[in-house]
């Protein structure tokens, strides 16, 4: 199961099972692996207690202590996540999470800080660990928006798409 909660995702995207994503938003031709968790509530670490019991009138707990407002907001930070991203399985990405476009996040990592386009992340806490392409490829990629084509251009230049990249001067996609 899948649970999407004030979540946007784009044509051409997929998300495995057992994946629970709030408030984000998933652009176009992501590839999203299985147990995969974004955007999770806080928890008050300045009050007595982290439970919920104290500071929301709707819980997990099934309880309603407090009447009237919450005293402490855990709704997370919007999460953006770029166009043709890949999420390993098991990750987690902490609240007001940037990913760029073409980004690799490794099976396992923590994402707590924002990933730059193109980069491989991986870790706990996620690190850079190298850039897809050169800072040139990585420029000309995000300058052409290949993601926003029509359907049709993006079939006709199939074969584009089906190979390692040297540089773009040959290729149809900018």
């Amino acid at each position: 199961m899948v649970i999407l909660r004030d979540t946007k995702v784009q044509d051409y995207s997929y998300i495995g099972h057992s994946s629970n994503f709030l408030r984000t938003n998933i652009g176009k031709f992501c590839s999203i692996s299985r147990n995969v968790n974004c955007g999770l509530p806080s928890h008050p670490t300045h009050f007595i207690s982290t439970s919920p019991i104290f500071f929301s009138p709707n819980n997990s707990t099934g309880t309603n202590w407090v009447k009237g407002d919450k005293l402490y907001d855990d709704l997370p930070s919007p999460i953006n996540i770029g166009n043709d991203v890949w999420i390993g399985m098991n990750v987690s990405i902490t609240s007001g999470i940037n990913i760029g476009d073409g980004a690799v996040i490794a099976a396992h990592s923590v994402v707590t800080k924002d990933v730059p386009p193109y980069s491989i992340v991986g870790g706990v806490p996620a690190k850079i660990l190298k850039y897809r392409f050169s800072s040139d490829i990585i420029n000309q990629l995000q300058k052409s928006e290949w993601w926003n084509k029509p359907d049709q251009y993006l079939k006709d230049n199939l074969s584009n798409f089906q190979h390692n990249i040297d540089h773009l001067d040959d290729m149809k996609i900018s």
